[in-house]
């Protein structure tokens, strides 16, 4: 790939700006290739539900998912997808319209798509095993005032797209726990980037997050930084003591509870 013929857009996932931003781009510039931030799963996932395939309900064993270690795992994922998806019912955009529009342009100029992004299940996994107690415990407070939010005071979503904006907002999520920052925003910089890198093709066109435009732009401007690939997609679990390993468990469970109750 040619990096003067790469084009980044950073976009908002919930934004329908973003969606006639991406689409445009495409039409005009008609790339060969435009790389999305999805993995294989979401694409997937996604490609289903445009043609209307019912996924068959899979029978959550909550035996089984407290066995295998992902009770953490298994919350984090429904908080996020929850979250996203109220933001997007407030401001009436389905949470990533603008992935769905950029396939849609893809396809319309017989553009490649390439699925950039770590597999969700690492990324979330590798977070968790990162993060601190008192990182998880500020982490939930946070989720669980998200959850409460007025719409006075959501942010405009256009505004998250500016730069000092988005800084301030990036730098609210590092201090509240900057290792959970680190793998979900430092690392998929990386992982995005080597993607990109890894594309063939010269003229190609990416669509992101706008938080991680700026890191993907100084790891394309000197890919010498990228970590290896294995150190960004291992999910081995620090050691730890038998009762350490029943409060961290026992954070999501409690959250559960109360989402459930609640909702």
């Amino acid at each position: 790939m040619k990096r003067e013929c790469l084009t980044i857009i950073g976009t908002a996932h919930v934004s329908q700006n973003s969606v006639k931003e991406v689409k445009d781009a495409i039409y005009q510039q008609k790339p060969k290739v435009v790389a999305i931030e999805f993995d294989r799963g979401r694409y997937e996932r996604l490609m289903k539900e445009q043609a209307g395939i019912e996924e068959e309900d899979e029978e959550i064993s909550i035996i089984n998912i407290i066995r295998e270690n992902k009770v953490g795992l298994f919350v984090a994922s429904g908080i996020l997808t929850y979250i996203q998806s109220k933001i997007g019912e407030d401001v009436d955009v389905r949470p990533g319209s603008e992935m769905i529009g950029a396939i849609e342009a893809a396809n319309n100029v017989g553009a490649k798509i390439a699925l950039i992004d770590r597999d969700i299940n690492i990324t979330l996994q590798r977070a968790l095993n990162e993060m601190t107690l008192w990182e998880k415990l500020k982490f939930m407070f946070s989720a669980v005032t998200s959850l409460f939010a007025s719409d006075d005071d959501l942010q405009d979503i256009e505004e998250l797209k500016e730069q000092d904006i988005l800084e301030e907002v990036m730098g609210y999520f590092k201090e509240v726990s900057p290792n959970a920052y680190k793998v979900l925003v430092k690392e998929r910089d990386a992982y995005l980037a080597n993607s990109i890198l890894s594309i063939p093709e010269d003229h190609v066109i990416a669509v992101v997050g706008a938080g991680h435009k700026e890191g993907m732009i100084k790891y394309l401007d000197h890919p010498e930084e990228i970590p290896p690939l294995n150190e960004l997609t291992t999910t081995e679990k620090k050691g730890g003591t038998p009762w350490i390993k029943i409060i961290l468990a026992a954070i999501p469970i409690s959250f559960v509870v109360i989402f459930f109750w609640l909702f």
